[in-house]
């Protein structure tokens, strides 16, 4: 029995009254539901129920870039799992889960708290949810609908989580005003200081002004015009919108977050106490599941924003934590990287000030964390010596590890070097950029034959406070002595590649030539440099492909008005339609050469395979002449020959083996695909996609009366074929089915 089956019990149970079913560890409350799922998503779901019986949740990875399909992505990807995996939980928490689907959070939950409990429409999508959980003993779901589950849910949980749900209660809970209801009865399950913790997109948020369709209506501007000509149910608010509902059902105390680029597959989480830079920004072409338009430059867009301090009214998606409030203010994701660097780092509010946390977020990964306490204490030992210039020393933030496998560093005030680089590229101020270039050089550079080096020293891992410069992250540190000059190039690379504009502007500011003298480096060693950041992110990926190649895969089309296109937009847009068209036109040439090349089988004793084939080299004697020449061995048991790939009349104009020109041609000796028929003249019809003539190389060479067992026979065939269209094949081989 495979194992899929085994790890499901098909027990119906009555305990106290319940009907319940498990899969491998987790229970299925299968008491409330009505016997018929009435929400679904079609033959998805079963695709993926069959990949989560089939396949662990480690090659969940594998299986996603295989099969470049949005639903799979979005219901298997590990990463959605990051906007509850910031949660500081302590491992023992009883947590509600509501929506669960088909898993993507409880999987995360599970793995972080003690108990979890789950509420879900449908049986199937609990089912999958199951599967991939089936190694969990700590969960249980309430399949039915919320409003008839709700009276056996407990009143002691700690966390309740409502993510991507709250939008859909006028769906399950009816009513006027459903938002408000929902949230009135989950509120009392929650124990004294347990926190609710709702995710949900910004109806206001800037992607949707900048040209993406609303997400659950799928219409353009349907939030932003207040859903006024939308027949659908689900419903976004903006801020103050979710700060009324809030207010309305008695929460006086709760905490916005602000997903980016939205909750749904988050790779930083800011706080109204850490709100982001604009440098920060720029993952926002992200539209998998439809096409979309590009109004404008969403970064440019946000750096207005910024400055202005309106994010939090624009920000694409929500996260709020209605309860006490939660240490975190800022938290960052690094999970498209080899699973042995996937890591979180946390920014904590301590009093006044803060500490910032790394921790792995994979096993493989617990090691390398670790590490960074041991590289601490190398890198102070290089650069706080006690020898060092103070004006030109680089302090080392310090480090320690945590009881729980992170580390911990000192929270560093200051602005990064980066900023301050972009401060002066934007004024124009070709002094202060080098000034700070300089001083790069000569604090990291201090020391240099020391047996330890920081690899990722670049800009952003530098903060300046007041003169004193302090590297905040040592997570690439190497023992070995790197360069100083090699650190510097790199560190540009690294700059430039973060925002595309920079290096137009820096040539502006600067010039290449003046540049590279400069850094004293050559265009060649510079290519070198960049070859060898190439090969360092390859070995950080591992094969892991980042959510931004998945979307050139997977993802709709990005569509630019051409009112608002650039000349050189234009130039590309048609270069692009033009080789589209160059690249269909080959394709068709391609195949149909494809369709009508020679395939050569032969069989040794063990049948025809495509191994023992080959596509022949033929010569056309005349039009629609093939003639080709082979040598078959003499261990050879059966020779076929495939004509072409479509329905055909061919002729077989020549077939000698050996200079014999009368065996290959006698129907004794060859069998055809048995939709076919001979005519006059000997011509044979196939009627199928599939043709192919079959010679008896036994009884062949016994006619031959050839006493070397171990000759090959020299095979020459000329084959006249003549295509066939499709439409009138299946009008034959109906006419033939109708006669018997």
């Amino acid at each position: 029995m495979p194992d899929s089956e085994q790890t499901k019990e098909q027990t119906t149970e009555q305990e106290e009254g319940r009907k319940l079913e498990k899969i491998g560890g987790v229970t299925l409350d299968l008491t409330r539901w009505p016997g018929e799922d009435y929400y679904s998503d079609g033959t998805s779901e079963d695709e993926i129920l069959q990949i989560v019986k089939e396949k662990e949740p480690q090659e969940f990875d594998q299986v996603i870039r295989e099969k470049n399909s949005w639903p799979v992505l979005y219901h298997l990807s590990p990463i959605r799992g990051n906007i509850v995996d910031w949660i500081p939980f302590q491992g023992t928490e009883k947590v509600l889960e509501i929506g669960a689907g088909e898993g993507a959070i409880t999987t995360t939950l599970a793995r972080r708290c003690g108990q979890v409990v789950c509420n879900d429409l449908s049986k199937k999508r609990s089912e999958i949810n199951a599967y991939r959980n089936k190694d969990r003993d700590n969960i249980t779901i309430h399949v039915g609908n919320f409003r008839d589950v709700e009276p056996d849910l407990d009143r002691d949980f700690d966390y309740i989580f409502l993510i991507g749900v709250l939008e859909y209660a006028g769906v399950y809970m009816g009513g006027s005003d459903p938002f408000r209801m929902e949230l009135l009865r989950l509120l009392p399950h929650l124990k004294a200081g347990g926190r609710l913790v709702i995710a949900i997109e910004n109806r206001l948020g800037l992607k949707y002004f900048a040209g993406c369709r609303e997400d659950h209506t799928g219409r353009y501007f349907d939030g932003i015009e207040s859903y006024a000509d939308s027949t659908g149910e689900a419903k976004t608010f903006s801020r103050p919108g979710l700060e009324q509902i809030l207010q309305s059902v008695g929460a006086s105390e709760y905490s916005f977050y602000y997903p980016y680029p939205d909750y749904k597959f988050m790779e930083t989480l800011y706080s109204d106490q850490r709100l982001p830079e604009a440098s920060e920004l720029s993952s926002n072409i992200r539209n998998f599941d439809r096409d979309r338009l590009l109004l404008f430059d969403e970064k440019k867009a946000y750096r207005g924003i910024l400055s202005e301090g309106v994010y939090p009214l624009f920000a694409n998606s929500y996260e709020i934590i209605v309860g006490p409030s939660l240490p975190v203010a800022y938290c960052k994701f690094s999970t498209d990287r080899d699973p042995g660097y996937q890591i979180r780092t946390d920014f904590r509010l301590l009093g006044r000030t803060g500490i910032v946390c790394k921790y792995p977020e994979t096993e493989a990964a617990a090691a390398h964390v670790q590490r960074m306490s041991a590289s601490c204490k190398g890198l102070k030992a290089r650069y706080e010596d006690g020898n060092a210039d103070p004006a030109h020393q680089l302090f080392i933030a310090p480090c320690r590890e945590t009881m729980d496998g992170g580390v911990l560093f000192d929270f560093v005030p200051g602005l990064t070097l980066e900023s301050l680089l972009d401060q002066a590229l934007s004024a124009g101020d070709k002094k202060t950029f080098l000034a700070l270039l300089s001083s790069y050089r000569d604090r990291v550079g201090y020391n240099s034959g020391a047996p330890i080096s920081d690899y990722d020293c670049t800009f952003s891992n530098i903060l300046i406070y007041n003169d004193t410069w302090t590297a905040i992250d040592y997570e690439w540190a190497v023992d070995e002595a790197i360069p100083v000059r090699d650190q510097l190039v790199r560190s540009l690379v690294c700059y430039v590649r973060e925002d595309g504009k920079r290096k137009g502007a820096l040539e502006k500011l600067i010039g290449r030539s003046e540049l590279l003298s400069f850094l004293q480096v050559s265009e060649d060693e510079i290519e070198k440099l960049t070859a060898a950041e190439d090969a360092f992110q390859e070995h950080v990926t591992g094969g892991t492909m980042a959510l931004g190649e998945l979307r050139s895969k997977i993802g709709g089309e990005v569509i630019k008005p051409a009112e608002l296109q650039t000349d050189a937009e234009k130039a590309a847009h048609l270069k692009k339609i033009h080789d589209e068209q160059v690249a269909k036109e080959k394709e068709e040439r391609r195949r149909a050469r494809e369709a009508v090349a020679v395939q050569v089988f032969f069989d040794t004793g063990k049948g025809y395979s495509e191994e023992e084939s080959f596509i022949v080299d033929h010569d056309y004697e005349t039009e629609g002449v093939n003639a080709f020449t082979i040598q078959v061995p003499a261990n050879v048991k059966r020779l076929r020959i495939d004509p072409a790939r479509v329905p055909c009349i061919c002729l077989l104009r020549r077939a000698d083996i050996d200079g014999n020109p009368s065996l290959m041609q006698n129907p004794k000796y060859r069998r055809v695909t048995p939709a076919s028929s001979l005519g006059e003249g000997g011509a044979i019809t196939f009627l199928d996609c599939d043709p192919w003539l079959d010679f008896d190389m036994v009884k062949i060479r016994k006619k031959l009366k050839d006493k070397d067992p171990q000759k090959a026979n020299t095979v020459s065939l000329a084959i006249q074929i003549a295509g066939i269209p499709g439409t009138m094949a299946d009008m034959v081989l109906s006419r033939r089915k109708r006669d018997r």
